[in-house]
């Protein structure tokens, strides 16, 4: 029947779709047959040639700046339209920043802020506007899932484990602050077969983690990738490393 069929090809959105870990997971999730569409967001199309070269037609490239609600607007516009009804299975909040402010070191207030602007303050008004798109999906197959990328630095329980975050500190207290987003998210939309998780990627070669860290984008990605299509109502409001292995909040 056309709902099963619709239930088995998953809609997918990734925020900051264009390097890094976003972009791994869009290579990742298209190697899967259960996804239909991957709708990847970069703020500027033109200067993304990596998600360019990206040949798959299952694959739509939009533009859409978080930090403005018009480009928003413009963007849930646009995917609307190409998935109808059936709506959003799976969003993933992927684009991030990190500034580093050091909890002994003289504050940079605009610094500070910008932790929070992008991984908390955008990641809200994104999720917010597509609510309407992964409602519809939640009706079709059942559920609908936001998967938020986070990172361990926000894991209050480990903040004296093997990553201390006071080098971070705006950082991680933004991350900390989009884990409370999740677990809000998964008790408050939970009546509407809307569920939310975390992921801490891991520490990722990319332009954000550098040269220095443990993990390929590949290794993460294609981990997460496989974690993310499998999630079900037993993940909801829970937070996991790139290995499916739980982190206490």
């Amino acid at each position: 029947s056309f709902r099963s069929l619709s239930a088995m090809v998953k809609k997918v959105v990734i925020t900051g779709g264009n390097r890094g870990i976003g972009l791994g997971l869009v290579v990742e999730l298209l190697k899967n047959d259960q996804i239909g569409k991957v709708f990847a967001t970069t703020r500027n199309a033109s200067k993304s040639p990596e998600l360019q070269s990206i040949t798959d037609a299952r694959l739509v490239i939009v533009e859409m700046d978080a930090g403005k609600d018009d480009s928003i607007e413009k963007a849930v516009d646009q995917i609307s339209k190409s998935v109808g009804t059936i709506g959003v299975d799976i969003l993933i909040n992927n684009a991030g920043v990190l500034h580093p402010v050091d909890i002994n070191a003289p504050i940079d207030r605009k610094e500070a802020i910008a932790n929070f602007e992008v991984n908390c303050v955008a990641t809200m008004a994104v999720t917010l506007a597509f609510k309407d798109l992964l409602k519809a999906a939640a009706k079709a197959n059942g559920s609908s899932q936001i998967v938020n990328i986070s990172s361990e630095l926000g894991s209050i329980s480990r903040t004296w484990g093997p990553c201390p975050p006071r080098h971070f500190t705006a950082y991680s207290m933004s991350k900390a602050a989009l884990n409370l987003y999740t677990k809000t998210l998964s008790m408050d939309w939970a009546p509407e077969g809307i569920r939310a998780t975390s992921i801490h990627p891991g520490w990722v070669k990319t332009d954000m983690g550098s040269e220095a860290a443990d993990l390929t984008v590949e290794e993460s990605c294609s981990s997460m990738a496989g974690m993310i299509v499998k999630f079900g109502a037993e993940n909801n409001g829970l937070f996991y490393d790139w290995k499916f292995e739980p982190i206490t909040w």
